[in-house]
């Protein structure tokens, strides 16, 4: 009888290293915090996570993951927890696995989105998010540019030397987010992976048959929103991988913090009205204006994010930054 128990510990002891070495459960390295600057154009603080590995040899890509705390709440706190969260767990914390298996920094921000002001959704970027003219939440996309840069500085201070383009990875809200930073800002950005897009990744036109699209719908009258135009040929050099899990019903169009009437009423004349429908044709759309992404459908799954769609993200990347442009 102990032979035999024996035996089984020994075997259960087998199986839980070689389930550690396949899915690494523990991805050491530093997390550095950095506070809020204002003269440095960022009013929020944000967290840097150093893997192991990550040396002074040779130039590093910085690894970018907004914040989506998944409610609302005026407490900073209920924020800077989830992304403590992230930053500190090995087996909650995807964004972690990718950084690690990559050896490559990645930042994260912690941006409030607020109970008071409920209706801008900062954490997808939304066009409420943009309208925002005053306070810590002001054009949180260009502080996030300018965390960018001072993470750069933070960085290289370690010896560790990053590239100008960044990469960004997120899913739900993030990947909305994500999503619509490349449109904005795709000077910045040299691939994206995004999942979990509502299916319907930003359309980066300004009309279709005839019909406006607002941002974040599309970029109509993104001028005067945000001062932007589209750098189409920053944007057609930007790789994105979109993937949607074909159960996945977490559907956020019917919600007024995600859309407003108008925004509703256009994405299902236009897209369509189910997920399914929205999903195709978005993937069409992208396609007719030879945008380099990859958009899958992973059967079987719901809102959430497998392994296997990990492996597929650090193979998408580990491919990208052997092909830099």
């Amino acid at each position: 009888m102990k032979k035999i128990l024996k035996l089984l510990l020994f075997i259960v002891l087998v199986v839980a290293i070689l389930f550690a070495v396949r899915y690494k459960l523990t991805y050491n390295g530093k997390v550095l915090l950095v506070k809020a600057d204002s003269e440095k154009g960022f009013y929020y603080e944000y967290y840097l996570y150093i893997p192991e590995g990550v040396g002074t040899e040779k130039i590093h890509t910085l690894l970018v993951c907004p914040n989506n705390t998944g409610t609302t709440s005026d407490d900073h706190d209920v924020h800077v927890q989830k992304v403590l969260k992230k930053m500190h767990s090995d087996k909650d914390s995807y964004p972690k696995r990718i950084a690690y298996e990559l050896k490559v920094p990645m930042l994260m921000p912690v941006f409030d989105r607020p109970e008071s002001n409920w209706q801008a959704y900062t954490h997808a970027l939304d066009s409420d998010t943009l309208n925002i003219t005053q306070g810590a939440l002001t054009r949180i996309d260009l502080q996030l540019i300018a965390m960018i840069q001072d993470a750069k500085r933070v960085l290289e201070e370690k010896g560790v030397e990053v590239s100008d383009k960044v990469i960004m990875d997120g899913f739900s809200a993030s990947a909305n987010f994500t999503n619509r930073f490349a449109v904005l800002h795709p000077n910045v950005v040299r691939a994206v992976s995004t999942g979990g897009v509502n299916s319907m990744p930003i359309i980066p036109l300004e009309t279709l048959n005839g019909v406006t699209l607002p941002y974040h719908v599309g970029i109509g009258g993104l001028e005067e929103l945000a001062g932007l135009e589209l750098n189409l040929d920053e944007y057609l050099k930007v790789d994105q991988y979109i993937y949607m899990g074909a159960e996945d019903e977490n559907d956020t169009l019917p919600y007024d913090d995600a859309y407003n009437e108008d925004e509703r009423r256009i994405t299902e004349e236009v897209l369509g009205k189910t997920m399914n429908e929205r999903w195709q044709t978005s993937k069409n759309i992208y396609e007719s204006l030879k945008i380099p992404a990859e958009m899958v459908t992973y059967e079987g799954i719901g809102h959430t994010v497998t392994s296997d769609m990990i492996a597929d993200i650090i193979h998408f990347y580990k491919k990208i930054l052997t092909e830099r442009k």
